[in-house]
């Protein structure tokens, strides 16, 4: 059986993660795309930023690590993604309102994949409008995977 991962938004992350504790878990998958990777230091930081609230993300922080021990820094896709050995496309709303596209470049560009591919979504700012890309324009995303299914 040949296995590709599809991995959207957290779970991109989840499966940096997942790549970086347990990496010989993923030595028969064959390629995967990571559909909108979403650092939560960007999606914060940028509402607080568009909110005008003072100390918005500080407070946020501070309120996460009291109610979980954890504050947004630990949550790091754009380091995890240096773990990532298997041909990868990151596809992302380029214009998306909710975090500038940066983030989703420094993650792609740490992947150290030899194989792998940035895809811009284009023609919309609306964050949602990505995660029904490829479920209305499948070309990308099946020649990706057959390019990589041996």
């Amino acid at each position: 059986m040949q296995i590709a991962l599809y991995s959207r938004c957290l779970g991109a992350n989840s499966t940096f993660v997942a790549m970086d504790k347990y990496p010989e878990e993923f030595k028969n998958i064959t390629s995967m795309i990571a559909l909108q990777p979403s650092p939560p230091r960007a999606f914060v930081k940028t509402a607080m930023d568009k909110a005008k609230i003072p100390n918005g993300y500080e407070m946020f922080d501070e309120a996460l690590k009291k109610k979980t021990g954890y504050v947004l820094d630990d949550f790091r896709p754009m380091e995890n993604s240096k773990a990532d050995s298997i041909p990868t496309m990151v596809a992302q709303v380029k214009a998306d309102f909710s975090m500038p596209f940066h983030y989703v470049e420094e993650i792609y560009n740490n992947i150290s994949a030899k194989d792998k591919k940035l895809f811009w979504i284009e023609g919309t700012d609306q964050r949602f409008q990505g995660y029904n890309y490829f479920g209305q324009n499948p070309k990308v995303m099946l020649e990706w995977f057959a390019t990589h299914f041996k």
